[in-house]
């Protein structure tokens, strides 16, 4: 989870969002996964709270992330797990600012 919350954090535009609509960079020593989310994008930590699973592979379900590893699968907009209700991931709010993605944390919580 970034540490700093109430700024937004400023990052490059990933090479192949566009093409792939998924990428992984780093924000602040963070490892972070973005999505293309319908005309926008949207954010979350790389690593599945369970067991680590690369969420950079993982697929998208309309507006859920699932992660490679045991399919657990994550809302988006609230970082909720929705198949283990004990599990979050952190979620990030994406704004394309010319060449740079601003991203601001949504949801405050991550479990396992």
């Amino acid at each position: 989870m970034l540490e700093r919350t109430n700024q937004p954090v400023r990052i490059p535009f990933p090479d192949g969002l566009s093409q792939s609509g998924i990428a992984t960079a780093v924000a602040e020593g963070q490892e972070i996964v973005i999505l293309k989310q319908d005309d926008g994008y949207r954010a979350v930590d790389r690593w599945c709270p369970h067991e680590e699973g690369d969420m950079g592979e993982g697929m998208m379900y309309g507006k859920n992330i699932k992660c490679p590893v045991h399919g657990y699968i994550f809302d988006l907009a609230i970082g909720q797990c929705i198949n283990q209700f004990t599990m979050s991931i952190a979620v990030y709010a994406v704004a394309v600012d010319g060449d740079d993605l601003l991203l601001m944390q949504l949801s405050n919580t991550k479990g396992r």
